[in-house]
């Protein structure tokens, strides 16, 4: 950018030039210029990228009723890099098209949404989790008892509740399905509190990839209604078991 001393004062546009007024005086700088993209790398990495940021949209849009109350306004960014994992998994296509539908799905497996909180920090009890691709049961099971112990109690709660959404995605066409089963208000005790197993059904045989998240919630009971603490800021949620196939 270069400053006007000469006696014509110009404004506007000549050859590469563009002339203009500021409160500095006249102004002269080099016309703007448009930036193609002729590098083919850069090309295909655009490409990957783009499929790897629809899928992590799509995966958002899936599990949009457990994840609502996450306040991790990161997690966008740190899905997309899995995604990007995911597809740059393909082993079969070539650079520039590899996708995420024979990319490794499976990467997202573990995945927390709340980084903050993540759901071993919150929910300290083991678990198991199962997917069966042929009856289509998806299912996570908890020890009988829980204690108070186990969980990472925010100040002025007094219950949790334990949530799991299971979800088939098609990454190519977009078709998904999601079930969820929100489990009991439970009183956190010393003592502790039992808990049962908690099962969503999808279609059987599903060939597509199957996705089963797991979440815990705090609550304040204050005569027999439930509020959320913090807003949902110490609320996890985790992928706890993907089926790529």
């Amino acid at each position: 950018m270069a400053k006007q001393t000469g006696p014509m004062q110009l404004e506007g546009t000549v050859g590469n030039f563009t002339f203009y007024k500021t409160k500095d005086g006249f102004i002269v700088r080099l016309k703007s210029q448009s930036k193609a993209i002729t590098n083919d790398r850069t090309k295909e990495n655009m490409s990957e990228f783009g499929r790897a940021a629809s899928g992590a949209r799509l995966v958002r849009k899936t599990f949009a009723s457990i994840i609502s109350d996450i306040r991790d306004f990161y997690f966008t960014r740190r899905l997309n890099s899995q995604m990007a994992r995911v597809v740059k998994a393909d082993p079969v296509s070539p650079r520039g098209f590899r996708n995420i539908a024979d990319g490794d799905i499976e990467l997202l497996q573990g995945l927390d949404v709340n980084t903050d909180m993540p759901l071993t920090t919150a929910f300290k009890a083991s678990f198991v989790p199962s997917i069966d691709r042929a009856s289509g049961l998806m299912r996570v099971d908890f020890p009988a008892l829980i204690t108070s112990s186990l969980l990472a109690k925010p100040q002025g709660a007094s219950h949790f509740r334990l949530t799991i959404a299971g979800a088939s995605i098609d990454f190519t066409t977009g078709y998904h399905l999601v079930a969820q089963h929100a489990g009991q208000y439970l009183i956190m005790s010393n003592e502790g509190v039992v808990t049962t197993p908690l099962e969503v059904q999808l279609p059987a045989a599903s060939t597509a990839p199957l996705i089963l998240a797991l979440g815990i919630s705090f609550y304040q009971e204050v005569n027999g209604q439930f509020y959320l603490i913090g807003n949902g800021s110490y609320n996890a949620v985790a992928f706890v078991a993907v089926s790529g196939s």
